[in-house]
């Protein structure tokens, strides 16, 4: 009898310390799951080059020489990474003010980037100078990522390649989602356009017009692209780059709408403008000018001013609803450009619309 209760003892024990045993491993997996992900702490990104970049995650440092970055930058919404920029990106609107300059964009102080300490420096594909950024920083620890967001058709692709890597992707395709819808609404007025009806057009750099040079924008500019986004037949768009156009050529051609791209040193437009003063002077000088007065531009007042940022690659779409309007009125007497800029700014870069972006002196 004693020995059958010392074998009942026995089992009860084993059970029990198989049960302590079991629950001690269900704890010990809910600690320490099996599959647990590592935190990302790279990210390879495609560049303007189409080559892959891999590059720290999330960025949290970096150097700005490409203004058009700035911008996206903005609208994502990372202007806390940036610790440096070139002295050309100045725009007040894009949150900037406590970012270090570093110089030129094409020339800048490699030793004011190395104080920075930058986990990478965001630049053109080109550094438009006789400077290999690349090979000057990367063996110094310092990445250099190459994205222009300059040309309207690489654009949407770029901005979604930059968001990644500071973990905005959402932020970016809700941009482009807008974005594509304004370009669609855009396209699809434009189809009540008969081919015979399409109005043709000039354009050129306010700074080119005050020095009597008729130079003007061909296949391969933002400017061309802007035109024929907004429905325009660009006279000089059988050419290549900017060329240099005769007075007796654009009497020939006769276009219907001249389109000055403001443009230098002397222009009082954009995000700070707040005079109207040089617009007018400057629309005032083009219709009494020799050569706008004699085409069908000049004689139904049919010469219009834009700002150049407007038109500048990340902004053509932007500009375009501008022409549009002035190309066919009627067509876009429910549209009102100034409205879409204003959606822009104050959705997207999170500021008020202010300042002085076109004028067509009515």
């Amino acid at each position: 009898m004693k020995k059958n209760i010392f074998h009942w003892l026995i089992a009860i024990l084993v059970s029990c310390m198989l049960l302590l045993a079991g629950c001690s491993q269900e704890g010990a997996n809910v600690s320490q799951p099996e599959n647990e992900v590592p935190e990302k702490t790279e990210v390879t990104i495609t560049d303007s080059l189409g080559e892959s970049i891999t590059i720290p995650y999330p960025l949290e440092r970096v150097v700005l020489l490409n203004s058009n970055i700035a911008e996206a930058i903005a609208i994502l919404g990372v202007q806390d990474a940036v610790v440096g920029v070139a002295d050309n990106i100045d725009m007040p609107y894009l949150g900037l003010e406590h970012a270090e300059v570093v110089g030129k964009y094409s020339k800048p102080s490699y030793e004011k980037i190395l104080e920075l300490k930058p986990q990478a420096v965001l630049c053109y594909v080109k550094s438009y100078s006789d400077e290999d950024f690349s090979a000057t920083l990367e063996p110094l620890g310092i990445k250099v990522v190459k994205l222009d967001l300059f040309k309207p058709e690489a654009y949407d692709n770029e901005i979604i390649e930059l968001s990644k890597a500071f973990g905005k992707e959402e932020r970016a395709k809700e941009f482009v989602a807008w974005k594509n819808q304004k370009e669609n609404l855009l396209a699809e007025k434009l189809q009540q356009v008969k081919p015979e009806d399409q109005v043709s057009a000039f354009a050129m750099y306010t700074s080119n017009f005050a020095k009597g040079n008729y130079k003007t924008f061909a296949q391969d500019t933002a400017t061309h692209q802007g035109l024929t986004m907004a429905g325009g037949k660009n006279i000089a768009g059988h050419m290549e780059g900017y060329p240099q156009v005769s007075p007796e050529w654009i009497l020939e051609e006769d276009p219907e709408v001249f389109i000055l791209n403001a443009s230098g040193d002397d222009v009082q437009m954009g995000y700070d403008a707040d005079d109207l003063s040089w617009s007018k002077d400057m629309l005032a000088s083009a219709k009494s000018d020799k050569v706008i007065s004699q085409t069908k531009a000049g004689e139904n007042d049919r010469v219009h001013l834009i700002y150049s940022k407007l038109l500048g690659g990340d902004k053509t779409y932007l500009g375009a609803f501008f022409l549009a309007k002035w190309f066919y009125p009627e067509i876009f007497a429910d549209v009102n450009p100034d409205d879409v800029l204003e959606e822009y700014f104050s959705d997207w870069l999170n500021v008020p619309l202010k300042g002085i972006w076109s004028y067509e002196g009515n």
